[in-house]
């Protein structure tokens, strides 16, 4: 039996982070194992390695943790068609069942039965990974590997920073970790007139102004509501775009933004959001959640971009092999890095 070395969330509870060896994932007839080529850290593995309520909810060790990732295809079953052996390839990180009313509706990034790579099933902190035919996307093989590793996290700006127009728009870009520094790099590509970033890390503030931003507004430091208002000439934002997930942050938005103004919601957070209600209505504001990515739109989406000139290198900060997993984990729980790519 073929091994290969992963990286395990081997028991509930805090920690419980292991470099392991496991059998190389077994292959159906209607899947592709996937070598990974690089894979990102996200929030939501901190999120695991702490053992957060998300965690709690849905994770059942031991499990192989990461979902973002870009590979080669080593294998494939014998009714697979569309990907063949030494294709580039990496997928959304949630796989639906492709047969619910969303799903038959366009709206497979909320399907009930969504199966979450890394978190529901096993991931990409692996050599290999094994994930369905129709999951796969096909990658343009003269991209940076880097970069295709970041699909499914920049897939998430995208949807945010393209629910509603941001081309001519004043824009508040709301939390700079990584996917917040990209969607300041989509609504710049996109053609937003003004760009404002709201952050308080300095480092990501500056990743922010790197990767497009006019501006950065400290929430520590100043009111944002009278500097928003202040930078855009009095008006407002035309639209914002929340990745931090913080409710006392949104509910600020509903009083800087214009009348009829639009905010997309990616940012998830804990504990209840205490809206303004008199500004949400008197001022016809827009509030849309942001879940995922729209499969496969904002992955087409995502292609498009790329061939226009969008570069997200900027925020790829630290490139670790697999066994320094550890030292990419605490990287992010400090806010000391933009993305991690890990490299098995």
């Amino acid at each position: 039996m073929e091994m290969m070395k992963c990286v395990i969330k081997e028991t509930a509870g805090e920690g419980g982070i292991v470099l392991a060896e496991r059998p190389v994932p077994e292959t159906g007839d209607f899947d592709i194992l996937i070598r990974v080529k690089a894979t990102a850290i996200c929030g939501t593995d901190v999120h695991i390695k702490h053992w957060a309520e998300y965690a709690q909810k849905r994770i059942k060790p031991p499990t192989i943790m990461g979902h973002e990732y870009v590979g080669e295809v080593v294998k494939t079953g014998k009714n697979v068609t569309s990907v063949k052996v030494g294709d580039i390839v990496n997928s959304d990180s949630h796989l639906v069942c492709g047969t619910c009313d969303l799903c038959l509706n366009g709206h497979n990034n909320v399907c009930y039965n969504t199966l979450t790579i890394g978190v529901t099933r096993d991931g990409s902190f692996a050599e290999y990974i094994s994930i369905p035919e129709k999951a796969a996307v096909l990658c343009d093989p003269k991209m940076p590997i880097e970069q295709l590793a970041l699909m499914e996290p920049l897939g998430v700006a995208v949807h945010c920073a393209m629910e509603f127009p941001v081309a001519a728009k004043k824009v508040v870009v709301c939390g700079c970790g990584p996917i917040g520094c990209m969607g300041v790099a989509v609504a710049r590509i996109l053609g937003a007139a003004q760009i404002i970033a709201i952050e308080i890390n300095e480092k990501r503030a500056q990743m922010a102004l790197d990767m497009g931003a006019d501006s950065v507004v400290n929430p520590a430091k100043e009111n944002v509501v009278e500097k928003v208002r202040e930078l855009s000439g009095g008006l407002g934002a035309d639209v914002v775009l929340d990745f931090s997930g913080n409710a006392g942050a949104v509910a600020a938005a509903l009083e800087y933004v214009k009348p009829e103004g639009c905010i997309s919601a990616a940012g998830v957070g804990q504990g209840p959001l205490n809206l303004p209600y008199e500004y949400f209505i008197t001022k016809g504001v827009t509030l849309k959640g942001i879940a995922g990515r729209e499969i496969p739109r904002t992955w087409e989406r995502m292609k498009g971009l790329f061939a226009a000139g969008l570069d997200i290198s900027p925020v790829i900060t630290h490139i670790l092999p697999l066994e320094e997993y550890e030292k990419g984990l605490d990287l992010m729980e400090k806010g000391q890095c933009g993305k991690v790519i890990l490299k098995p």
